[in-house]
């Protein structure tokens, strides 16, 4: 407990009087979940179809860096007939905060892969207060960016 004491006034020394960065912690990390059609959240709206994740993480520091990662992220809807288990025409997505259920800020497209993955990581540019921050992976769909495909839940 005296070491980690110790090591935290000679950071905060550090900074002061060297003019070093802090380091930025997590304000929000959490497992994502894929999007049940129909549940849209905040302005965000939902997916337009059924979809299935095999793992997906998504983080978010006081810095404002965004990093979240797919994989297996495909359509699990039947309607789609031999699209189903694709990614099927979403060959992009993005990044997005919440803060109070309003986009506060997105990141630029990231590829999709059609197996289902992607890997995003930007620095955002937020507000110096959010509520509720929530992180989500949205779809770009015919040139547009549409609904969130990922995000917290269980």
């Amino acid at each position: 407990m005296k070491r980690d004491l110790s090591r935290a006034l000679w950071a905060g020394a550090a900074t002061l009087l060297l003019g070093l960065p802090a380091q930025a912690h997590d304000v929000v990390k959490v497992q994502l979940r894929a999007c049940p059609t129909g549940t849209a959240v905040g302005e965000v709206g939902s997916c337009g179809k059924i979809w299935k994740l095999g793992a997906g993480d998504a983080s978010l520091d006081s810095a404002g860096n965004f990093k979240a990662m797919v994989k297996g992220l495909v359509l699990n809807d039947p309607t789609t007939a031999e699209f189903n288990g694709t990614a099927d025409g979403v060959a992009h997505v993005v990044g997005a905060v919440l803060c109070a259920g309003t986009v506060a800020g997105q990141t630029e497209w990231v590829p999709l892969t059609k197996s289902g993955d992607a890997t995003i990581k930007a620095k955002l540019n937020l507000p110096a207060t959010c509520i509720a921050p929530t992180l989500l992976v949205r779809e770009v769909w015919d040139g547009k960016v549409g609904g969130w495909l990922a995000g917290p839940g269980y």
